[in-house]
């Protein structure tokens, strides 16, 4: 992985820096392809000058041997041409392909960080997956080709003229016309293409949106009605391609047009010379083979600026993306596994892109062996405490500390190692059983897998599964019911035995024999001298639980051991005396409270 150093950040902008390392990295590459473009533009004047010594040379003295000699010649340098394309085109290959393997996993990591540091996207997310396949394509096809050879459009001048200044003299007008075609081009294509991409992310959230909801949008009827939907973007994505497309097939034929129209200009032109006596039969062949070569760049850039534009744009945002959303720098001091206290300071959270804080001002503190129950009302802040505390969501102010040190002063595979999650909806990945409890770690031995299943209480229902822990699921575990994706859930949570727990209505969808799964987890997690914290809104899950905190409106308005506050609480999880609520507790205060 390849990407800018934070000491460069202040002399250029973050595109430029990305691409100045990326010079340095294929610098032998890019030279291939200069040498080799180099020689092919050189040979190409030999089409022309085989034209010019036939027309004076050959057919005025009828020389067999001539003729056959310079054709023999001919196809040596042709077959050295073809060998030139195909070492550039390999050179160019090698440089699209590290491109995309060196940012691969930088954009990876933005593409799935995005949705936690901003918040939902209105596109379907893969925006920059998107860009980082518009460059590759551009760069492993003729675009860079184009660009490479325009340079040698001087040189194809400085020939013509060489021939007859009024050669060169109408070449030059040509090419002149030719780049008024090309700025053209990009004005008129890279709105149109930013338009495009816009509503093409926008139409793919929509579709997928729709296909999430397929099962309920058939049972209540709303097929239909998600179709039309769904339609008005399908009409603006059509008419922005259409747009962009008529204007890049537009400008394109008009810049074919007008290439052959000078192929011809610049014969005519040569037949007048040659009837003013100012030059030779061979000067007219040979003039319009230059000038439609000297033209072809121009013409290959024009119809290439569609992709040019595409990947541009994609450059621009993927560098943006992999600075904004970059990986943490390696750890030089590498830490343990956390086993001690989890302590939260004066802890506020907002979801990410908006400044409404769902936490405010959480101070708890809970010693190994203990587990803490938070209950309360809907949109009480639960679910934004515990994605808080994991790191999900990045704390606006205060913090959260594990065996006395901060989240980002671990290793995040090894602190991920020691944590394990159930979320509210617990989504499978594509694989088998017991891939996903192992957290499809290549190194997971099969007692590991089988401990975890075991302390979710699921080893016997997984082994009557038609293939066992090799039982295949599809991305999302459609196969199983939902009671089953919440154990495997939670198997795959207690997968390596993680320090702290965390369990976000993880009894949603199980039955009384679930229940008692996850409430003998929670026990051995605590005789072990881990921490679990459980969101729950059902009392029968507390038998394991040591303390309660009821939240409401973001902030705990009760703290303390399980049965006192059970006591002072209504069944509806609103404390019984509301005017006289405790003050939300502090990292001492809890540690006191344990101790009693």
């Amino acid at each position: 992985m390849l990407v800018p150093d934070d000491s460069d950040r202040g002399c250029f902008d973050v595109d430029r820096q990305l691409l100045r390392l990326f010079l340095r990295r294929y610098r032998g590459n890019l030279v291939l392809v200069g040498i080799a473009s180099f020689l092919l533009n050189v040979l190409v004047f030999a089409g022309s000058g085989y034209m010019m010594l036939v027309y004076d040379s050959v057919l005025p003295s009828r020389s067999i041997p001539t003729l056959a000699g310079l054709f023999a010649m001919l196809v040596l340098i042709y077959l050295f041409q073809a060998i030139f394309e195909a070492i550039r085109a390999e050179a160019l290959l090698g440089v699209a392909n590290g491109v995309h393997d060196d940012l691969f996993e930088a954009v990876h990591y933005a593409t799935v960080t995005r949705p936690l540091r901003s918040g939902p996207d209105k596109a379907d997310g893969l925006q920059f997956a998107r860009d980082l396949d518009s460059v590759h394509a551009f760069l492993a096809g003729a675009g860079p080709v184009a660009l490479i050879d325009l340079p040698w459009v001087l040189m194809f001048l400085i020939v013509l003229a060489a021939l007859h200044w009024w050669l060169g003299l109408t070449a030059l007008a040509g090419v002149m016309v030719m780049a008024a075609l090309a700025l053209l081009s990009n004005r008129r294509t890279q709105a149109a293409s930013l338009e495009l991409a816009t509503i093409t992310g926008q139409r793919s959230a929509a579709t997928l949106s729709e296909i999430r909801f397929a099962e309920s949008a058939f049972a209540m009827g709303m097929q239909d009605r998600l179709v039309a939907r769904t339609s008005g973007w399908e009409g603006q994505f059509i008419a922005a391609q259409s747009a962009l497309s008529r204007t890049v097939s537009r400008l394109g034929g008009a810049s074919r047009t007008f290439r052959l129209l000078l192929q011809s200009i610049i014969l005519t032109v040569g037949a007048l010379l040659v009837i003013d006596d100012r030059a030779s039969g061979g000067v007219i062949l040979a003039s319009s083979v230059l000038s439609g070569r000297a033209l072809a760049p121009v013409d290959s850039a024009i119809a290439n600026w569609r992709g040019l534009i595409a990947a541009r744009s994609g450059w621009g945002r993927l560098a943006q993306a992999i600075t904004t959303f970059r990986r943490p720098p390696e750890r030089h001091v590498t830490l343990d596994r956390p086993r001690g206290e989890l302590v939260l300071r004066d802890l506020w959270v907002a979801p990410p892109g908006t400044q409404r804080f769902t936490v405010q001002g959480v101070s708890l503190l809970l010693q190994p062996g203990q587990a803490l129950a938070l209950i309360g009302p809907s949109a009480a802040g639960k679910t934004s405490l515990v994605r808080g505390i994991l790191g999900i969501w990045h704390p606006v102010r205060g913090e959260v500390r594990l065996d006395g040190a901060t989240p980002d002063q671990w290793d995040a595979e090894t602190l991920g190692n020691a944590i394990g999650y159930v979320p509210q909806t617990v989504d499978l990945i594509e694989g088998t059983v017991g891939q996903n409890i192992a957290r499809f770690d290549p190194a997971a031995t099969s007692e590991g897998v089988i401990a975890a299943a075991r302390a979710a209480s699921l080893h016997e229902a997984i082994l009557a599964l038609p293939d066992g822990y090799d039982t295949p699921v599809s991305a999302g575990g459609g196969e199983l019911s939902a009671g089953q994706r919440q154990r495997v859930g939670l198997a795959r949570a207690l997968y390596g035995a993680p320090h702290l727990l965390v369990l976000d209505e993880a009894n949603s969808n199980l039955d009384a024999a679930g229940d008692a799964a996850l409430s003998h987890s929670v026990l051995s997690v605590r005789q072990r001298g881990g921490i679990v914290i459980m969101i729950t809104h059902r009392p029968a899950t507390l038998g394991p639980i040591t303390h309660v905190a009821v939240m409401q409106n973001g902030r705990i308005v009760d703290f303390g051991d399980r049965e006192t506050v059970m006591q002072r609480t209504l069944p509806g999880g609103e404390p019984a005396t509301p005017g006289a609520r405790p003050a939300p507790p502090a990292p001492g205060r809890l540690a006191q409270e344990s101790a009693r």
